[in-house]
């Protein structure tokens, strides 16, 4: 019996296989999780969760705003646990984005649906928070109107959204395949800047409220850019910003566009 006992103590209490230290090997569950809690195991794993995951956090944001580069190159280096995914800190940001920027998109489009004189529904798209030029002739369309094609917008926009990050990872393995062959890297790249982009149009957003001309604190991504670049690629600085001017003229139709597109047929399913 104390044999079968001893054998017990020794196996994980998550998944059932044999210990060899203070940790298990195959789930990673600490040998004293599971078993009855004393306060002090109570203390020293609430200590121990704040100061690991809020300091891995204020880490990732840290480099995120203030060292452009910095977590695509330790990425790609393999150094991955010590820092928030890029996948997670994209979809965080962006559900953020959703909750407190009033524009579309990491460029904070605003959008005004109008009606033709003959009816047709049009749709004005301005940049920042600028109020968007009616067309001469247009009158705003129904509240009710209004409601449906957002709504409509929304659905849209959000089958999108996302792929302008794909279109960046693209344009910049075509620009780097030789220095960085591998798309996924490119992906990378692209999931960090754009969570960047996205703060930068979260903080448009709110400043811009107290001053007009904060609204267009996006458009300072491309220098964010150019240092991120600096940071992974060795090249003369004329060629690096060549590339980064070429890759943020892209970003910009790809946002506009997308932007667009989704408009378009949201308009066609309210008109219809």
């Amino acid at each position: 019996m104390a044999e079968h006992a001893h054998a017990a103590e020794l196996l994980c209490r998550n998944c059932g296989h044999p210990l060899t230290g203070a940790y298990c090997a195959t789930c990673g569950q600490a040998e004293h999780d599971g078993h009855p809690p004393t306060f002090g195991h109570f203390l020293h794993d609430l200590l121990h969760e704040f100061l690991h995951v809020d300091g891995t956090i204020f880490r990732t944001l840290k480099a995120l705003f203030f060292q452009p580069g910095k977590l695509t190159e330790e990425y790609w280096a393999g150094h991955i646990v010590a820092w928030v995914r890029p996948v997670r800190i994209f979809l965080i940001v962006v559900a953020l984005h959703l909750l407190i920027s009033t524009g579309v998109g990491p460029l904070n489009f605003q959008l005004v649906a109008t009606k033709s004189p003959a009816g047709d529904l049009h749709l004005s798209v301005a940049n920042g928070g600028q109020v968007p030029d009616m067309p001469k002739g247009n009158v705003p369309v129904t509240a009710e109107q209004h409601r449906e094609f957002f709504e409509k917008f929304e659905k849209a926009y959000a089958l999108i959204r996302y792929s302008s990050v794909l279109l960046f990872a693209v344009a910049a393995w075509v620009l780097y395949r030789r220095q960085q062959p591998y798309f996924i890297n490119n992906l990378i790249l692209g999931l960090h800047f754009y969570s960047f982009w996205y703060v930068l149009a979260m903080l448009a957003s709110v400043l811009g409220r107290w001053h007009f001309g904060l609204n267009n604190l996006s458009l300072l991504a491309p220098i964010y850019l150019f240092l991120a670049l600096r940071c992974l690629f060795h090249e003369r600085w004329y060629v690096r910003l060549f590339k980064t001017l070429a890759l943020y003229v892209f970003l910009l139709a790809v946002e506009l566009g997308l932007a667009l597109a989704a408009g378009w047929w949201s308009t066609r399913l309210v008109a219809h």
